[in-house]
């Protein structure tokens, strides 16, 4: 069976579904998203991962057929279908890795921290299903749990609990298509966690991870490696390039194109583009700002850095936009920083750093746990 605890990389699972005696030297990770499905193939020796090869495919031409199912993205489409998808990219990328550890989209689950009073981890395994109940949206027979205790500051007297949830028809889902592909899932890990994995894993300084996707943008904080908070919200890089097909009345291609060209440049010439995508960047970077406030004023260490990931993070001046509204220190992902590969690709491998830092979460994973 598939390893279906979330939070294996900090603590001993709450529940684990090992099917394999032994460690693979080589896992892929798969990243499937709705725009594109990335892969990371890794090789392990002893504590080092090693590149073998990566790859990606747009997923646009295989997601037509849409079913009724829990969860957004790519999980409404027919499992032969993202089977197909799976099965043409691993070819194409060269993965000869059979183990894959597969990412479960942040707006198919759920991640909240609660409070409890200080609390035994006996007592806690008793509090957390019932307590769960006032905050998971659907009946607990319906999803699977895990939590995490967060590390407080000082002697308190009360402590903070990260709850995680995720449909057992997305992780029936998930099974299905890795039979249909012909893969062996090792797990499947939200995709907060696998980015957190490859982005801030030593970091010991507060840090927000902010995922620009293709529909959607989540937010992620961590602190000493551990995730402190989650929120997904529901606005993406394609909103912005379907404003600029309308705005401009261009193609979708162009839209896009000129998307990655022009960014949020603040040349007159480009004015007429910017003018189209500045409000909706604005819009989505004040709900970011307030999710950011509320944590610092709760907490006690405030962020100090911010990563940026995902295919919205590459258009040009996005860093220095960043930089203006957080007033901290601000950079691309680089999830290969820490992965041994060839002089002459890391060049290349920065460029696609902030696209690929949750299918290198993803092969991370088994390494991190051993």
């Amino acid at each position: 069976m598939v390893d279906i605890s979330f939070l294996k990389k900090f603590k001993k699972p709450s529940f684990s579904f090992d099917f394999l005696t032994g460690k693979p030297t080589r896992v892929v990770g798969i990243d499937i998203g709705m725009f594109s499905v990335k892969v990371v193939q890794l090789r392990y020796e002893g504590e080092r991962a090693i590149l073998e090869t990566y790859g990606e495919l747009l997923s646009e031409q295989y997601f037509k057929n849409a079913e009724q199912i829990t969860g957004g993205g790519f999980l409404r489409y027919l499992d032969n279908d993202v089977a197909t998808l799976l099965k043409d990219v691993l070819r194409e990328s060269n993965v000869t890795a059979k183990e894959a550890v597969l990412s479960v989209p942040a707006t198919a689950s759920f991640v909240t921290p609660i409070s409890f009073p200080r609390l035994s981890e006996k007592e806690l395994e008793s509090a957390i299903p019932l307590e769960a109940r006032k905050y998971v949206p659907i009946p607990l027979s319906e999803v699977i749990l895990d939590w995490d205790v967060l590390e407080t500051e000082g002697e308190k007297d009360s402590i903070e609990v990260l709850l995680i949830a995720v449909s057992r028809e997305v992780v029936e889902k998930f099974k299905r298509v890795a039979k249909l592909a012909e893969i062996i899932p090792l797990a499947l890990e939200i995709e907060t966690f696998s980015l957190a994995r490859s982005l801030a894993r030593y970091d010991m300084v507060p840090t927000a991870l902010i995922n620009f996707g293709h529909t959607a943008t989540t937010l992620t904080v961590v602190d000493k490696g551990r995730l402190q908070i989650s929120h997904s919200i529901g606005r993406g890089a394609q909103e912005l390039t379907k404003a600029l097909e309308r705005g401009l009345k261009v193609s979708a291609a162009r839209a896009e194109a000129l998307k990655r060209e022009v960014g949020m440049s603040e040349r007159i010439e480009e004015r007429e583009i910017t003018s189209v995508m500045t409000p909706l960047v604005r819009a989505l970077f004040a709900e970011l700002e307030r999710l950011l406030s509320l944590y610092n004023r709760k907490s006690p260490r405030k962020i100090q850095k911010v990563l940026l990931a995902g295919g919205g993070s590459n258009l040009q001046g996005m860093v220095e936009y960043v930089v203006s509204k957080f007033g901290v220190e601000v950079a691309r992902a680089n999830p290969f920083g820490r992965i041994v590969s060839p002089v002459f690709m890391q060049p290349i491998l920065r460029e696609l750093g902030p696209t690929f830092s949750v299918a290198v979460g993803l092969a991370l994973r088994e390494i991190t746990t051993r």
